[in-house]
């Protein structure tokens, strides 16, 4: 039997989650519940506290409730569930960074307006539970219409979808800065997707061989590729659409590419791991690319989780160099790039901003020019 204090906070758990969903359903907003999994241990307190308090600031002190068997909701309003997957990956990082622990087995859900308080919770418990008894994934999510771990035809899941809702936001990405409009899928057969764009920008799909795709009831960025640009008709016809896990479109941060090689060091405990080439720079992450003979070994002597150093050289705005040092550990390898994530101090972020800034600047100025000569 649940003791008094377990049937109040059940009690407040439920009323503060119909309270969202009716506020949701009138003002026609979004949000999504995500649940997560921590043994709590009474006798470091301190810990607990200083653990939810650093999750508390990490999502912008939404609602955090306490449920049973040491397990956690959090109530992210106006999310989409595209932006709440991403939060929540950020999270376990950055949790794994500062406290060495890991979150057990995180579900999400999108609240929709056909829901309820049992169909909401229901669904997300089932996506919690996907999570526990995976042994490869630990984050499982999905809404109403779009479930991403069944096994259903993905131009089915689509089709559904879109007949709901055809609007999307399209991303093309100008020397790593997003280019994005709101559009309308007009069309969308076996597979093949119409698109109307109002905008002088279809001129940049010309030159790409594909695109990128944000819906909001859809988990996952999709990419695109792209098989016909009519700019008199400012119609782009896509064809195979994949889900990404991840995308330059999840990348929060500003991010640049360097206009010349800059190259980089990664180095343990001051011991040179490998040479690389920056790829690409935002204030919290560098992307870097190396030999794929030097990725295996770094994966051989088992880095993954080891905090490294990375050392670059940056250019400033009167042409001289600036020395970038900062803590750095893995978060991805992708074939022969890695995904960084950083910890400079104060001094080294602020160079970090004012070259992002510079760069910035200068494609800004680039992409003016390329419009006035097609315009």
């Amino acid at each position: 039997m649940p003791n008094r204090y377990e049937t109040i906070n059940s009690y407040l758990s439920k009323g503060i989650i119909e309270a969202n969903i009716d506020f949701a359903k009138h003002a026609e907003t979004s949000f999504c519940l995500a649940k997560f999994g921590f043994e709590v241990d009474l006798e470091d307190g301190f810990f607990f506290k200083e653990l939810i308090s650093f999750i508390h600031t990490q999502i912008s002190f939404n609602v955090i409730l306490q449920q049973p068997n040491d397990t956690f909701l959090l109530l992210l309003r106006d999310y989409k569930i595209h932006n709440a997957k991403m939060l929540m990956n950020k999270l376990e990082h950055a949790i794994k960074h500062k406290f060495k622990i890991e979150i057990k087995n995180i579900g999400i859900t999108l609240f929709d307006t056909s829901d309820t308080y049992k169909s909401l919770v229901d669904r997300l418990d089932k996506y919690y539970i996907m999570s526990k008894l995976s042994s490869r994934k630990k984050i499982f999510y999905g809404t109403l219409d779009f479930d991403f771990y069944e096994t259903q035809s993905r131009n089915d899941a689509l089709t559904t979808i879109l007949k709901k809702d055809n609007k999307a936001t399209l991303y093309n990405l100008y020397n790593g800065l997003p280019i994005k409009e709101e559009i309308n899928i007009a069309k969308f057969e076996e597979g093949v997707a119409q698109i109307k764009i109002a905008s002088s920008k279809i001129h940049f799909y010309a030159k790409e061989e594909f695109t990128f795709i944000q819906h909001e009831k859809i988990p996952n960025i999709m990419k695109a590729r792209i098989i016909k640009v009519d700019p008199i008709k400012s119609l782009l016809v896509l064809n195979h659409l994949e889900f990404l896990d991840a995308s330059p479109v999840d990348r929060g941060d500003i991010r640049v590419q360097p206009e010349r090689r800059i190259n980089a060091t990664l180095l343990h405990n001051k011991i040179k791991i490998l040479d690389a080439a920056v790829a690409n720079i935002s204030e919290s992450s560098v992307a870097i690319n190396a030999k794929i003979g030097d990725i295996e070994k770094l994966l051989d002597k088992d880095f993954l989780d080891k905090e490294m150093e990375l050392e670059f050289q940056i250019p400033t705005d009167k042409s001289f160099l600036t020395k970038i040092s900062t803590k750095a550990v893995i978060f991805s390898i992708i074939n022969e790039m890695i995904v960084l994530n950083i910890s400079p101090n104060v001094f080294m972020k602020s160079k970090l901003r004012q070259y992002i800034a510079l760069r910035q600047n200068g494609l800004l100025v680039n992409l003016k020019q390329y419009l006035r000569g097609i315009v």
